[in-house]
């Protein structure tokens, strides 16, 4: 991974050519991410507390996004800093899966709950607030870490084993960190290259069966953006 950002970073900054150019100042960009998403979903058959079954999934999501930030470099010339917000405009739906249960315990009224599951999942309005505090290279290249606070709903939809429907939206909050690099030449053109990784919080959805689903996300993201300077 290390070597492969480097690569993609040195081949696009000889393409933009380096030029007498700085790093601060307001800018807009556009930005393309490959993501991978790692889901542990857990069933409590009764919502008694105990886990009945477990189950890790992975999908890969392509997303766009959009973003604003403000850049202000230290008296120094060798620190900045960078506040920013990044929008995903689109939905990055979550592949449908099934599951079969046969051995799972009697609920309380002694009807055994087996059969098959399915659920699919949806994240919607994604939000990042992040700071990114960086060191200069020289004065059109810097290196920079990310630090930052992530909201987005999450729709689900999924049927029980005892063929009970729900869809439900809640708000998915989590906490962003990575490394990156940007490069602007003399016409305020930049390009940014970032590795992440979001932790997301768990959230929970209760079925009308008394079915407790708990799913917990975590995304690594590699991100190439082009914007705009002034």
């Amino acid at each position: 991974m290390k070597k492969l950002l480097i690569t993609i970073f040195a081949s696009t900054a000889l393409f933009f050519n380096v030029a007498n150019a700085d790093v601060s100042g307001f800018g807009v960009g556009i930005s393309v991410s490959n993501n991978d998403l790692d889901t542990s979903v857990t069933d409590d058959i009764d919502s008694n507390g105990s886990i009945d079954t477990t189950k890790n999934l992975s999908d890969k999501v392509t997303a766009g996004s959009i973003f604003g930030e403000l850049t202000r470099v230290a008296p120094s010339g060798v620190l900045a800093i960078t506040l920013g917000v990044d929008y995903i405009p689109v939905d990055a739906d979550l592949d449908k899966r099934s599951t079969t249960q046969s051995t799972v315990k009697a609920k309380a009224d002694g009807a055994a709950s087996s059969g098959t599951n399915s659920g699919q999942a949806s994240i919607e309005d994604h939000f990042t607030l992040y700071v990114q505090p960086g060191y200069l290279l020289n004065e059109n290249t810097m290196l920079y870490g990310t630090l930052g606070r992530v909201r987005a709903d999450i729709s689900a939809k999924a049927v029980s084993v005892s063929s009970t429907d729900f869809t439900k939206v809640q708000t998915l909050d989590g906490f962003v960190y990575g490394i990156g690099a940007k490069h602007v030449r003399d016409n305020g053109i930049f390009i940014k290259l970032d590795y992440k990784q979001t932790d997301y919080d768990a959230v929970s959805y209760t079925t009308t069966n008394s079915t407790k689903v708990t799913g917990d996300i975590d995304n690594t993201a590699l991100s190439l953006s082009v914007g705009k300077s002034f």
